[in-house]
């Protein structure tokens, strides 16, 4: 069972949201590349150093709505009942996240329009990565007893994770208008088809 988030990690919390909606701002307004790391973590009242521990560079601001949909989505499948396929799981898992979308929606705009194709590409498979290692663990566990079961929650993680990037990395391409939640049914009910559209 999760635990409450104590103080000093909701502190964490406040001001790491206070950083990407900084940033968020600023890239809309004067441009990705023209906005250092001094400026936004003066607009978010912080240090240079205290932006470093939240974002590794200024790019990663741009996809930390996909680092915390990872740390969530473990937590949310360890608590889907065990009598529920994997599809219904990973959806309902993802359904249950408290989603700002305002601020996902900045994100996946400001990334489709304020950097380059190659450097989103390299961030997102890193973030599929993620995504596939949380969801190949959920289903090694709780089918443990199967055949094959590594092979298969291997396969299982990296298509649904790449069904769940391709969702959002989707919407954002359309400017983010269409239901997201229902975008990312839609993937991931084609994989669950076995891509029956194209059979």
């Amino acid at each position: 069972m999760a635990t409450s988030p104590n103080l000093h990690e909701l502190r964490r919390l406040t001001t790491r949201q206070a950083l990407r909606r900084a940033a968020l701002a600023s890239f809309a307004s004067k441009g990705f590349s023209n906005v250092t790391v001094t400026e936004l973590a003066r607009e978010a009242g912080v240090t240079e150093r205290t932006f470093f521990r939240h974002f590794p560079t200024k790019e990663a601001v741009l996809f930390a709505d996909y680092e915390t949909q990872v740390e969530w989505l473990s937590d949310a499948l360890a608590r889907r009942p065990p009598s529920e396929s994997v599809f219904d799981a990973v959806l309902a898992a993802v359904d249950s996240f408290p989603h700002d979308f305002e601020v996902v929606r900045q994100a996946a705009s400001a990334r489709t329009e304020l950097i380059s194709a190659e450097r989103i590409a390299a961030h997102l498979r890193v973030v599929q990565a993620s995504f596939a290692g949380v969801i190949t663990s959920f289903v090694a566990e709780r089918y443990s007893g199967m055949a094959d079961i590594d092979l298969l929650a291997e396969v299982a993680g990296a298509t649904l994770a790449a069904a769940l990037v391709t969702a959002v990395e989707s919407w954002g391409r359309h400017g983010c208008t269409d239901d997201l939640n229902g975008i990312t049914a839609t993937c991931v009910n084609l994989v669950r088809s076995g891509l029956a559209p194209l059979s």
